[in-house]
């Protein structure tokens, strides 16, 4: 084929594969466009093919033999091989830096159509020092005020008997947080006792430490292998229960977020409250959720959706649940779901 005509061809065919491209990038999906665009480049695929074998003498001299001292025009092939193939491991993976570009033109056409993408990635806990005959996974789907809450997973028998803990935030399980005691220019951890903060689980686990708290404070026994830092998006804890003793349980998740004050439960709500009052980090009550399973239920359902079924003490006085909901606000959407799949291991 003559040279000069495939040339023509080839930068023809390309420039209709670019403005093709560049719509599908900006604008939602249309399928003239996605058809225009299949079209031309398997029209650039055929004409590529014609040009290699035009070409194969001078292709195969720069393919195989580089001129240069440097090492870029001594091996030039190869030098754009390793390129293409970082590029293509860092797209597969979705890793931040190469993802940048698509994810930028997702956010592009998504806002024309009035729609938001979710991510729902999911970080893994897996607690490797549990024993029992069934498997549980709890799921959290993060709300739209998720901000690092702290939160416990908890069973009980089917009367509401405390049987253990399946996970708990490090932070309340030991009373030392992150960031709280400034040394010069920089923040230390601290000892912060926060009763407030999951109070229904922890007057629940009915232990009380030397202040008199139910809080746990420092090590403890019962919990060293159940804890964990909060995760920072979705999440899915890993578990095991033994359910040989049981004919039912009842699994239950509470979640507590700092400084999230709404009109009702405002800074100075409750002014002779020392808890509440004095510590600067309260807001509204931590949540409690709750889903019931039975021996019987599991032979034919394995999934369950936890209900919200109430809230504890607004400072964490008592162990008490309470049922209304209406002075909860933007609490109800630190989780979207939480969901729990249960499997037997024998």
């Amino acid at each position: 084929m003559n040279k000069k005509f495939l040339g023509n061809l080839l930068f023809m065919f390309f420039l209709m594969i670019l403005i093709s491209g560049l719509l599908m990038f900006l604008i939602p999906f249309n399928k003239k466009v996605a058809s225009l665009h299949t079209f031309f480049g398997f029209l650039v695929l055929i004409s590529v093919l014609f040009h290699i074998i035009n070409n194969r003498k001078s292709l195969q001299y720069y393919l195989l033999k580089g001129n240069g001292t440097n090492i870029i025009n001594k091996y030039p092939f190869l030098i754009i091989a390793l390129i293409s193939f970082i590029i293509t491991i860092g797209i597969y993976l979705d890793l931040p830096v190469f993802n940048s570009v698509y994810n930028f033109g997702n956010t592009l056409r998504n806002k024309q159509l009035g729609k938001e993408e979710q991510n729902n990635d999911y970080q893994i806990i897996k607690l490797n020092n549990t024993i029992g005959n069934y498997s549980v996974d709890i799921e959290i789907k993060k709300g739209k005020y998720f901000g690092y809450p702290l939160f416990a997973v908890w069973i009980e028998d089917s009367t509401g008997n405390y049987l253990k803990t399946i996970y708990v935030s490090k932070s309340i399980s030991s009373s030392i947080f992150r960031k709280v005691k400034k040394v010069g220019n920089k923040w230390k951890p601290d000892v912060v006792r926060r009763p407030e903060a999951l109070p229904y689980w922890s007057h629940k686990r009915n232990i009380k430490a030397l202040d008199g708290l139910y809080v746990p404070l420092s090590s403890s026994p019962d919990l060293d292998a159940v804890t964990g830092a909060t995760p920072t998006s979705n999440f899915i804890i890993s578990s095991n229960i033994d359910m040989n003793n049981f004919n039912g349980f009842r699994i239950l998740l509470e979640v507590n977020q700092s400084f999230d004050w709404n009109n009702y439960y405002s800074k100075d709500k409750f002014p002779t409250d020392s808890i509440y009052s004095g510590s600067g980090n309260v807001g509204q009550p931590a949540l409690v959720y709750l889903v019931y399973v039975s021996k019987e239920t599991l032979q034919t359902k394995n999934v369950f959706l936890m209900e919200l079924i109430g809230h504890s003490h607004h400072s964490g006085a008592s162990g008490e649940l309470f049922s209304d909901l209406s002075n909860i606000t933007t609490a109800k959407e630190i989780i979207d779901r939480a969901i729990v799949t249960i499997r037997n291991n024998n």
